[in-house]
């Protein structure tokens, strides 16, 4: 297995009309170097500019700063550094008004309006008690709203407003920077000035530059205006305080730099945009060349070993519930007098991987001295063939009593590692060197997903176990025939009340509560089915409900949610885009592909760009067709076209390895059923 493949993800951060040069040297002359240097040496380099790829939908809808700041937040998440760059003109930006107010915030503001400026929130703004703590949310825009002149009288009156009723209540420095900071600054905050503690210092890894432009006149485009088209130097003192700022953090002339450039007519022209290229390209490659080196190749055997124990805890860090099952499962460790196997039977969806987690969880903590050994399979690729499942958990097992597979099958007859009858024995043979100091308990966790039917005919697996070895296998109820030899549990649907304490806590961990209908309206739909994965299907949809959401419904069975949801997100996403991004991860070797892969078959798609055009704002409309064109065509579709509905997937999808390479694919198998079905991938039952 190679070595983990590295992705590093930019954001670049700027306003939205003055940095066409810039993004133009960035998309022609830096980042197609770097994505070359990167795929040189085994990574990958992907840059983020949502200047490119505001949708009227994300507009009308409000969300245009959410999508900003979740995409710096991914790129946090998936490189740590570099991860964020900043280009800073002349123009402090677009002011938003703010999507969400406090509740307790909102009451301040409304005590302190006379009525008109009262109704004038009240009209936009709406309570949601659902959100922890309780909060408004502005309103999509719609109607006469859908037009954005219309919308600018009204925005910029909500903004008069709210500045006007701070004049006039206690609210600290922090609390008021989102009711007076651009949408750049915001970004600014979360990628750079304002990072959670387990984030790398900015120092470290963002650059920030700023054009210093001569014989700059007014013109909007480049610099903020007021009403009476002069300068706006309440923004120009805000940008200076922004610039001050990152100069003291990022250090001045350091990873704070400034390049010159002339107006020329129309347009910035920089002096050297040579020297732009090369001060960032430089920058960034030097961070991801010293990155790259501490991708080390792991050794194969602990490799697997980690990714399923993030898998483990993934599923493990909201359980709740299924005590019963948990108990039976804890006292065949304890004591287990037939010496077999013990086999979890429950239906798809069932929940059976929660369990399995959950119980290995609990013996984590109990039983430290133990050699504990688990597997859930699919999760990655080498788990999903028998002889490769049976080699790394056995040479696992091997190395915990200081030796090795090969040493055990004998150096003379390496090829019995290779052949499965061979390897059946030499894993049974690892099973053996238990004792009562050191006892071995194996979890196979979904039999049923091993590929090719291997794992039918369950030879491979022991009918007598030795005195100090349990060994725990999940799978569905088809093979239970197969499983005579084994002791049997029969995993029962989540009761109501189990469901009921599951959601509290995945309501909790979300910040988010349901109003007494919803959730009896949740839980009722829920026990048509009483399925886990039904269960979390419907959370992943109520959770967006607001107090005030009236039209809530659910389908009563998980195929039907599934399809439910995917017609959702026709909504804000071209339909045939859904359709092509799903079956492109359901055609994968794996039934999932790696982002790259998945961005690089949409990079030069002609009809993804034309109907991408007309969705994207028509702000940036044309900077977009003469950039492309300038580009002589080689330019990309923007990654924000698949990062916006991959945050709307995102809670239905997962990363697995794939020959050691990550790729996203659905969490579940049943989505890949009902998916296939509803694409034409898979026949359709009669």
């Amino acid at each position: 297995m190679p070595a983990p493949t590295k992705t590093f993800r930019v954001f670049v951060s700027s306003t939205f009309t003055d940095m066409r040069e810039e993004r133009s040297i960035l998309q022609r002359d830096v980042f197609p170097r770097l994505e070359k240097y990167c795929a040189e040496n085994g990574a990958k380099f992907q840059a983020v500019d949502l200047r490119w790829g505001v949708t009227e939908e994300s507009s009308l809808s409000q969300k245009t700063l959410e999508i900003c700041l979740n995409e710096i937040a991914r790129c946090q998440k998936i490189s740590p550094k570099p991860n964020f760059l900043i280009l800073l003109g002349n123009k402090y930006g677009w002011q938003p008004v703010p999507p969400k107010i406090p509740a307790n915030e909102m009451a301040a503001l409304l005590q302190a309006l006379a009525e008109d400026g009262r109704e004038l929130l009240e009209t936009w703004y709406q309570l949601d008690t659902n959100a922890m703590p309780s909060e408004y949310l502005l309103q999509p825009r719609d109607q006469d709203y859908t037009h954005y002149d219309n919308w600018k009288k009204v925005e910029n009156k909500i903004r008069e407003v709210l500045r006007t009723a701070i004049l006039n209540v206690h609210f600290s420095a922090t609390q008021q920077s989102k009711y007076f900071s651009s949408a750049t600054h915001q970004e600014i905050v979360a990628g750079a000035l304002d990072l959670d503690e387990d984030l790398e210092h900015p120092s470290g890894h963002v650059l920030a530059l700023e054009r210093v432009l001569s014989g700059l006149p007014h013109t909007k485009d480049f610099i903020d205006l007021d009403a009476t088209g002069n300068p706006d130097e309440e923004c120009q003192i805000k940008l200076g305080a922004l610039k001050e700022e990152l100069k003291d953090l990022l250090g001045d002339g350091k990873n704070y730099k400034s390049y010159p450039a002339d107006w020329n007519g129309d347009k910035p022209v920089l002096e050297d945009p040579e020297a732009f290229a090369h001060v960032v390209y430089e920058f960034l490659k030097d961070i991801i060349e010293q990155q790259i080196k501490l991708v080390i190749n792991p050794d194969e055997i602990k490799h697997e070993q980690n990714l399923h124990q993030t898998f483990k805890n993934s599923l493990t860090e909201h359980f709740s519930g299924r005590v019963n099952v948990l108990e039976q499962i804890g006292s065949y460790i304890n004591k287990d007098p037939d010496q077999k196997p013990l086999s979890l039977i429950g239906a798809s969806g069932s929940g059976k991987s929660s369990v399995m987690a959950q119980a290995i969880h609990e013996i984590e903590e109990k039983y430290p001295d133990a050699v504990l050994m688990y597997r859930f399979i699919g999760a990655t690729s080498g788990s999903t063939s028998l002889i490769s499942l049976l080699q790394s958990v056995g040479g696992q097992i091997a190395t915990a009593f200081g030796t090795t597979l090969e040493s055990m099958a004998n150096f003379e007859n390496q090829s019995a590692l290779y052949e499965l009858s061979s390897l059946s024995e030499i894993f049974k043979q690892c099973l053996a060197l238990s004792t009562s100091e050191k006892p071995i308990y194996v979890f196979l966790d979904a039999l049923d997903q091993l590929s090719n039917y291997e794992g039918n005919s369950f030879y491979w697996l022991p009918a007598e176990l030795p005195e100090h070895t349990r060994f725990i296998i999940s799978t569905l109820p088809d093979l239970e025939p197969a499983l005579g030899n084994t002791s049997i549990i029969h995993l029962p649907v989540l009761h109501k009340m189990e469901a009921e304490q599951i959601i509290a806590k995945w309501l909790d961990a979300s910040k988010r509560t349901l109003t007494p209908s919803q959730q009896h309206y949740l839980l009722d739909q829920f026990n048509e089915t009483g399925l886990a994965l039904y269960l979390k299907l419907a959370f992943e949809q109520a959770r967006k409900w607001h107090s005030y959401t009236e039209d809530f419904t659910l389908q009563d069975d998980v195929p039907g949610i599934i399809n439910d949801y995917i017609d959702s997100l026709r909504v804000e996403h071209d339909e045939e885009f859904i359709q092509d991004a799903i079956c492109l991860m359901l055609c994968g070797r794996y039934q999932g592909l790696a982002e790259n892969e998945i961005l690089e078959i949409f990079a030069f798609d002609e009809e993804l760009w034309d109907k991408f055009l007309k969705n994207t704002h028509q702000r940036h409309r044309q900077e977009l067709i003469d950039i492309r064109a300038e580009l002589t065509g080689s330019m990309k579709i923007p990654i924000v076209v698949w990062s916006r509905l991959f945050l709307d997937l995102e809670p239905y999808l997962t990363e697995r390895d794939a020959d050691g390479v990550p790729i996203i694919a659905f969490f579940h198998r049943q989505f890949n059923e009902v998916l296939g079905r509803r694409y034409g991938l898979v026949e359709t039952e009669k």
